[in-house]
């Protein structure tokens, strides 16, 4: 649980990236992978049909393992939280970097 990935349930949007491949025609994904990301859609699913409250307090959250995990998030320890943060402020300083690149390019050429 500690340097996994989290996606916050808040709307009906599921992160799916494989149909996304799939529907370009690239195969590039293998039968397992597969199960794991319909494994990981049903649990969205799941947590789709709880109460508005029970899901704003709950998400998947991705182990180093690739195992996604159901978890509830006020009940996350401190340094879990530390950690979920990091890695969420991370990829934003990633994101508008590569944004901010992007722009620059377009404007000098």
């Amino acid at each position: 649980m500690n340097s996994g990935d989290f996606y916050q349930v808040g709307s009906s949007l599921q992160p799916n990236s494989s149909s996304i491949w799939r529907n370009n025609g690239m195969e590039t994904f293998s039968r397992s992978s597969r199960e794991v990301d319909d494994e990981e859609a049903l649990k969205w699913a799941a947590i789709e049909r709880l109460p508005t409250y029970s899901r704003l307090r709950k998400g998947l959250l991705t182990t180093p393992q690739g195992e996604a995990c159901e978890i509830d998030i006020h009940k996350l320890g401190f340094q879990e939280r530390k950690n979920l943060m990091e890695r969420l402020v991370k990829v934003t300083e990633t994101d508008n970097e590569k944004f901010l690149l992007k722009l620059k390019n377009r404007l000098d050429g």
